[in-house]
């Protein structure tokens, strides 16, 4: 398994085919915490993120027969992870669930501040749209490329660069109106 390695995500997501379990495995290993991470900034508690992520690992193995050679594989498995969320909200809209913004969002713990930074935090990305604060973790947080997180959010890349813009902008704005009106 040494040599599997050293082998890049495609070239591994090309080896699983024909050996699916080894080459799956240091997939899973390579990606299991940002992808894991990304999930819990999507405002999900941490016992049902468990389940998103097993759920999008899952669907990334029994889907890895049609992971085409040009593509990027994190791009790929970002999209099942943003197609799990998606089915998931819808879920639970039929059940009459609610979201919320969680602190697991974060991505560093203020430094000041406590209790009120984090709240101002959460208000601000309360306000962004799902399918907004998606391209923006996986831009922002995850180093997808703009083009690979639109891909991922289904965007045009043109569409993308402006949402991405437009949302950091909204941010921004917001937590400094909140903290001025401190």
């Amino acid at each position: 398994m040494a040599g599997l390695r050293d082998l890049s995500d495609e070239a591994l997501a090309l080896r699983a085919r024909t050996e699916p379990r080894a080459a799956f495995e240091i997939l899973f290993e390579r990606h299991r915490g940002p992808l894991y991470n990304f999930l819990l900034r999507q405002g999900a508690d941490e016992a049902r993120v468990d389940d998103l992520f097993q759920m999008a690992f899952l669907k990334a193995f029994r889907a890895i027969p049609t992971f085409r050679e040009e593509a990027r594989f994190k791009t790929w498995l970002y999209t099942i992870a943003v197609n799990v969320l998606q089915d998931d909200r819808r879920a639970a809209v039929r059940r009459g669930a609610t979201t919320e913004i969680r602190e697991t969002m974060l991505v560093a713990e203020p430094e000041t501040g406590g209790g009120e930074d984090v709240d101002r935090v959460k208000e601000a990305l309360g306000r962004v749209a799902p399918n907004h604060r998606q391209l923006f973790t996986l831009v922002r947080f995850q180093g997808l490329s703009i083009a690979e997180a639109a891909k991922a959010v289904g965007m045009t890349p043109a569409a993308a660069k402006v949402t991405l813009f437009r949302t950091t902008k909204r941010i921004g704005e917001m937590l400094m109106t909140v903290k001025v009106k401190r």
